[in-house]
């Protein structure tokens, strides 16, 4: 099927099994027999009536109160309901990456497309992710987005968002060359005035323009979050940014002596430090149980999106770029990373053996940042190579659970824990009283497994029912 006929499909499927209003805005919902998932406490509320109306969870509670004596209730059958999930690492308008040419050099351009946010859109709310974090991207098509679901001329997850990721270093459609375009303070500002929620920096600042930036943002009240490698996360976490992304806080500085002079030697740029890094990095040293104790002290959120690092590191195998609900996935991102873009680029046979060797660390470096108290969330990465949009947020818990981190954790990181670090838990990450009708039920408890979110029976969106169309959600993770 080629491209046109794939954008005619997505458009028929959107309009026609997206959403199923069925409700009227004030219209009560009552279900008996549910089972709810406190996901602050990590227990299960067994045999509960549940109460929405409109948009809004009306109640909770073992006996129905006498008003509500006359209300019909469907049987919600045992199932399992728990809140929408957030994915804090969605760039749902990301589109292919490419090569340009600037000022006589070669440079990554990132395009960006309405037609494949509208398709991430169905598909978040499809498995169960009701709201989202975009970390960076064109300013003018996240905040489009955001507008859209604002005034409902687009049906899917609500967003907090970053615009174009703060850098020094030309990748048209994604950054902002700090220096080069314009200071980083006008940079910001612009950002804050245009309806932009969150600063994204990144790797290519030095430690003065990290520091900077921190400060400019809070004092404009915004939240600021960094993908950083040279400068440290422990400098980062004392100067009170408020999150960090990837499990990847590869800078030289975190190593030993001699490892920092081997890995120095012997490294080599771009994404082949993912896994050398981790070759000799010893996460029990005291520069690394010095970054842990920073980032818990600093209530520093991280979001790990293991999810993207498992898919590069497997990237030679079949179970990746070929698993079988990459049908979910707009064709123009297949397309691009079969044909041109992933994290492997480069990469030889011994690469990927040596990469897989260390997975383990990787796992092992998010389960200390668990034991040391350091708030995380679940991400998917969303837009980048093979991450399937709603599914993989499944996937990445998964990894979690592959980590050693307990069932009841792993849900609270992709509900409250994500609602609190972007504000939104008055409203968001729990089923409670007043907050929004998000939510999720599952044909079986993922406090037993978590791979039961997967069971998803239907998923509501403000109230309102959402046609998944998605049955069992397969995991190949393996």
């Amino acid at each position: 099927m080629n491209l046109i006929k794939y954008l005619v499909l997505a458009v028929c499927l959107f309009s026609a099994q997206a959403i199923t209003a069925n409700q009227s805005h004030d219209s009560i919902t009552s279900f008996r027999n549910v089972n709810i998932i406190d996901v602050n406490t990590g227990t299960v509320l067994n045999n509960h009536y549940l109460v929405l109306k409109g948009d809004k969870i009306e109640f909770v509670g073992q006996t129905l109160p006498a008003h509500y004596a006359q209300l019909e209730t469907e049987d919600g059958l045992g199932q399992f309901v728990m809140p929408g999930l957030i994915d804090t690492h969605a760039h749902i308008s990301l589109g292919e990456l490419t090569f340009k040419k600037v000022d006589g050099n070669l440079a990554i351009n990132a395009h960006s497309s309405d037609e494949i946010a509208a398709w991430n859109a169905r598909e978040l709310l499809r498995y169960g992710v009701t709201f989202i974090r975009n970390p960076g991207g064109s300013s003018e098509h996240n905040i489009r987005y955001k507008n859209k679901i604002a005034d409902g001329s687009l049906l899917g997850p609500n967003a907090k968002i970053a615009g174009e990721i703060l850098n020094q270093g030309a990748f048209e459609g994604l950054v902002v060359d700090i220096n080069k375009n314009m200071p980083l303070q006008k940079a910001i500002e612009q950002q804050k005035a245009a309806g932009i929620d969150i600063i994204k920096l990144y790797s290519g600042l030095s430690q003065q323009q990290v520091q900077d930036a921190i400060k400019i943002g809070h004092e404009l009240d915004m939240t600021v979050i960094g993908h950083l490698e040279e400068v440290t996360w422990t400098d980062a976490a004392n100067w009170q940014i408020n999150g960090l992304v990837h499990a990847m806080p590869i800078s030289p500085k975190l190593l030993t002596a001699d490892a920092q002079t081997a890995y120095k030697k012997n490294g080599r740029p771009g994404t082949f430090a993912h896994f050398e890094w981790y070759e000799h990095v010893d996460l029990d040293s005291p520069a690394m149980k010095t970054l842990y104790k920073a980032l818990a002290d600093n209530q520093v959120y991280i979001d790990p999106t293991l999810i993207v690092f498992k898919n590069s590191f497997y990237g030679d195998s079949k179970m990746v770029t070929e698993h079988p609900s990459l049908e979910r996935v707009h064709p123009e991102l297949v397309n691009n990373w079969k044909t041109f873009f992933t994290f492997n680029m480069g990469w030889q046979e011994q690469d990927f053996i040596r990469a897989k060797k260390v997975w383990p660390k990787v796992l092992g470096f998010v389960k200390r940042l668990y034991k040391a108290g350091v708030p995380m969330t679940i991400g998917s990465d969303l837009g980048n190579p093979w991450v399937i949009p709603g599914l993989s947020v499944h996937q990445e818990m998964q990894l979690f659970a592959d980590a050693g981190i307990p069932n009841k954790d792993i849900l609270k990181m992709a509900t409250m824990n994500a609602a609190k670090h972007l504000k939104i838990a008055d409203k968001h990450g729990s089923i409670t009283p007043g907050k929004v009708a998000n939510l999720v039920f599952l044909e079986r408890n993922p406090l037993d497994d978590i791979s039961n979110t997967q069971s998803i029976a239907k998923v509501f969106f403000s109230g309102e029912t959402v046609n998944t169309q998605a049955g069992e959600l397969a995991l190949n993770l393996n």
